[in-house]
């Protein structure tokens, strides 16, 4: 017979994973729970015993009947009602109340457990098919992580917000929550596991369903505006430009109350004067002091930013706050503190009337001075050094007409045009399909932008595989009359994974990930109607873009660069910026 060895060193992880969930499902205010008997939920059940004396703890034979009991609960409160069941068809029973509480808009969660993903359709006993188990009959749905030894603490930050998350949409829809667990046996504690309950407080979400500021003006309280803060604008935060006319007076103001300095990726579409545009160039830098920044009031798409994301991800943040356009989660490092919905139609620089000017500015003078020393160091390189990528993006910033759409593919022109496009103030809309950063279809939603906003010049910055992979959708260039000048930065493939650790690994990495191509895109623009000019350098792109962007045709222009090179350029770039900076205070 085997004898397994059981490592009793860690907590039993089943029980640190409840925890941890229960524990933040608890502390963020739901207080009714309907159990049912069970093995599997063992884990949920023992969590929830924790905290016996002050939640309220039913126990049902039947979970068809736990399940209409929990509905009651949570219409004769008000306030979301929480089921918990084993595995297998004890979780289908819950199904009739679900339907009803979606259909009646009442708040319920759903917590069930499951085999781990070893034994789904393995034919194990009591073993079905739970994900998304009640389909559009849930608002929300996540398969939670199978708990492992030792996980890492954003793994525990994940649980936590997992948990407040469905707890807000139960409460905002109103409407369904389902959680499925997956656990390994054992179920039970181990002997000695003795977790404290987590007591931190949880992330707050909007309790209003006002989308203007005063969810934000109601957190600016003396302690926070005494702390060193930035306000981060990611990509999509504003979307047109009536809405830039609005949001950047309004986040001005902002900046103005709390003395905290705006940072914003290019995308973001709110970057101005004042604004810090060249940040990934220098806040790693020790003269930078970036590591003492205690609060992020942030807008939009997660950072595309590597040394912002690794910031948020270690920083220890008094105060994290995301402002979300409706009600959606952007933060992969799951260290949000508050969770609001501002909706930027909906705000007014008038808004921070009530608030003085911050008492100190000196934190965002100093941090202006550094973007200036950045960006003039930037600009010096690119002027004397070897023309690459992140210079060509640097160029079409400053040549692009006002009143452009710029479009900037994925993966490498949209990081180009963040780091090396800087700032302006001149009236351009940028554009990138950041939602799921895919290569997919750049060349067809650049024409489409130009498409709704014809009369207005339209440049889009792709990669080589990029436009590779759509090369189909140029035929929109003609049958649908949308002129357009494309930039093709073309590496001859993958470039972007050049800044992965994988590059080590040869000869694999270039037959895997860099597949070099070797395709002539002259007949590509030839076979599409195109004008087609291969620059050789900087002058010769400059002078071919301005007579494309200045004409009613379309035109390809192809910049050949290399990988390796311009990755080598980037990092002389960066060193460059951290040398001038050691003139910040002389």
């Amino acid at each position: 017979m085997r004898t397994e060895v059981v490592n009793n060193s860690m907590p039993n992880p089943n029980t640190l994973y409840a925890n941890t969930f229960i524990d933040a499902l608890v502390a963020g205010g739901l207080t009714r729970f309907c159990l049912s008997p069970g093995s599997r939920h063992t884990p949920l059940v023992l969590a929830l015993a924790r905290h016996r004396e002050s939640i309220d703890i039913s126990s049902h034979l039947d979970e068809r009947s736990a399940a209409f009991f929990a509905l009651g609960l949570a219409i004769g409160s008000g306030e979301p009602a929480a089921l918990v069941c084993t595995s297998g068809s004890a979780a289908a029973n819950y199904f009739p109340a679900i339907i009803e509480a979606h259909q009646a808009r009442v708040p319920l969660l759903v917590l069930t457990a499951d085999r781990p993903h070893e034994l789904r359709g393995s034919g194990a006993n009591q073993t079905i098919d739970q994900i998304k188990l009640y389909g559009d009959y849930a608002d929300f749905f996540a398969d939670a992580l199978l708990p492992e030894r030792d996980p890492p603490p954003v793994v525990l930050r994940h649980l936590r917000t997992l948990a407040l998350r469905a707890l807000d949409t139960a409460r905002r829809r109103p409407g369904v929550a389902h959680i499925n667990f997956p656990f390994r046996k054992p179920f039970e504690p181990a002997a000695d596991d003795n977790l404290e309950i987590d007591r931190p407080p949880p992330t707050q979400f909007s309790k209003r369903q006002s989308n203007g500021s005063a969810d934000l003006a109601a957190l600016l309280n003396a302690e926070l505006l005494n702390r060193r803060g930035i306000i981060y604008f990611g990509h999509g935060s504003c979307r047109s430009d009536a809405e830039r006319r609005t949001l950047q007076p309004w986040a001005g103001r902002l900046s103005d109350v709390t003395g905290y300095p705006i940072l914003a990726e290019f995308s973001s579409n709110m970057r101005s004067a004042g604004t810090i545009g060249a940040y990934e160039s220098f806040m790693t830098a020790p003269a930078v002091d970036f590591l003492e920044v205690e609060v992020v009031i942030r807008f939009g798409a997660p950072p595309l930013c590597k040394a912002m994301q690794d910031f948020l991800a270690k920083a220890e943040l008094a105060c994290h706050i995301y402002c979300s356009r409706a009600g959606e989660w952007a933060d992969d490092t799951h260290s949000l503190t508050q969770h609001l919905t501002i909706d930027p139609a909906g705000v007014s620089a008038e808004d921070w009337d009530a608030f003085p000017p911050a008492g100190s500015q000196d934190w965002r003078g100093r941090m202006r001075r550094i973007d200036a020393l950045a960006r003039n160091a930037i600009a010096e390189e690119i002027a004397s050094g070897d023309y690459f990528d992140g210079a060509v993006l640097h160029d079409v910033v400053d040549l692009i007409p006002a009143g452009s759409a710029l479009f900037a593919g994925n993966s490498l022109p949209v990081r180009h045009l963040d780091q090396f496009g800087g700032g302006t103030d001149k009236p351009i809309f940028a554009f990138a399909n950041r939602g799921a950063s895919g290569i997919d279809g750049n060349v067809s939603t650049a024409l489409g932008i130009g498409a709704a906003r014809r009369g207005k010049p339209l440049v889009a910055v792709l990669g080589d595989i990029t436009l590779y992979h759509d090369l189909n959708g140029l035929l929109a260039i003609q049958r649908c009359g949308v002129p357009v000048t494309i930039v093709l930065l073309n590496n001859d493939g993958g470039g972007i994974f050049q800044r992965l650790p994988a590059r080590r690994f040869e000869p694999h990495f270039s037959d895997y990930f860099i597949t070099p191509h070797g395709l002539d895109f002259a007949h590509a623009a030839r076979l599409y109607g195109l004008d087609y000019i291969r620059a050789e350098d900087r002058e010769s792109f400059r002078d071919a873009f301005r007579r494309s962007v200045g004409a009613a045709g379309s035109m390809l222009i192809e910049v050949c660069t290399e990988a390796i090179a311009d990755l080598k350029r980037r990092a002389e770039i960066m060193t460059a910026v951290r040398e001038s900076l050691k003139t910040l205070d002389s």
